[in-house]
């Protein structure tokens, strides 16, 4: 019997880091939104700037050695900075859209990096199930089921909001894929905690210069007057809760378990995010948008990989 308790514990720590991964990552689109006096690109660089303070802190010497180990290659460097500039994409863009979409749509819609991650990766030469075809295919059904024709021609800004979350996804996805070939090349030489602190401290990089051009060229206030210091702590719960605690369990687990089972996983997090908008915004979600984006998710995990190499 305690034999049996043993060999069930790490099934259980690894469910536990996964609900508990799901529900960190699940309050960001909320939180972003109780942020809104703040500006999206503030909101981005400060949230990512959080996430890399933190990590840097703990992972110091895996930071150090990351770098030497990129410095030997220009290729994986070069991969390194440009999956940075798409992490700082990602944020920028899926943010943005939360200003301008329901949760339920924007988060559906990010969700669909995996689908692009798999295209991404076909294209680069790996080869595809035909399953991630199906599944893309179910996922663009459920799109189209979630727009409104009528409401999107009196709306135009909820259309705006949907193609930048997808514009996440592709990021997101090209950011993954670019990770992928770095580690590939590299392999276990390169510490994974010194790598995600690079990526992330580009990603940071970048969005600081574009906030800060975007408050000078479109004299967008950085802290503007209606801000409080609860939109200061919403940044740093922002950085620490879905950005280190979040990402840093799904790290952990997809370590142990296969990387499908975590992305099946984080596909609970529109059903979350759904739901704490609803409590702490009070905004509901309509039978179209909840009908398109169940489809939509099931598009997503049908297309998954099955094994970590299947993408």
């Amino acid at each position: 019997m305690a034999g049996d308790r043993a060999s069930d514990e790490p099934g259980t720590l690894v469910f536990v880091a996964l609900a508990g991964a799901v529900a960190a990552i699940s309050t960001a689109a909320a939180v972003i939104r109780l942020a809104a006096p703040l500006d999206a690109a503030l909101i981005a660089a400060a949230r990512v700037s959080v996430t890399v303070l933190a990590l840097g802190l703990v992972a110091r010497r895996a930071t150090a050695e990351a770098w030497r180990v990129l410095g030997r290659s220009r290729r994986a460097l070069g991969s390194c900075v440009l999956a940075g500039v798409c992490l700082a994409a990602h944020f920028a863009t899926w943010i943005a859209s939360l200003g301008l979409t329901s949760v339920v749509r924007s988060v559906a819609l990010v969700s669909t990096q995996p689908l692009f991650a798999g295209l991404v990766a076909r294209a680069l030469g790996d080869r595809a199930p035909p399953r991630l075809y199906l599944g893309t295919l179910i996922a663009i059904a459920g799109t189209v089921i979630m727009v409104d024709p009528g409401a999107a021609a009196r709306d135009s800004a909820s259309l705006l909001g949907d193609g930048l979350a997808l514009i996440g996804a592709v990021t997101a996805a090209v950011y993954l894929a670019l990770g992928r070939a770095v580690h590939r090349e590299l392999g276990d030489e390169l510490p994974v905690e010194g790598y995600f602190v690079l990526v992330n401290l580009t990603a940071a990089a970048c969005l600081w210069v574009f906030a800060l051009t975007w408050a000078w060229v479109g004299g967008v206030a950085l802290w503007p007057a209606g801000a409080e210091g609860a939109d200061l702590l919403a940044l740093i719960w922002l950085g620490l809760v879905p950005g280190l605690i979040g990402h840093g369990a799904l790290n952990w687990a997809v370590r142990r378990v296969p990387v499908h089972v975590v992305s099946l996983a984080v596909l609970v997090e529109p059903v979350g995010a759904a739901g704490i908008a609803y409590v702490v915004l009070g905004e509901a979600v309509g039978p179209r948008e909840a009908l398109g984006a169940l489809a939509l998710l099931v598009g997503v995990a049908l297309g998954l990989p099955r094994r970590a190499s299947a993408v």
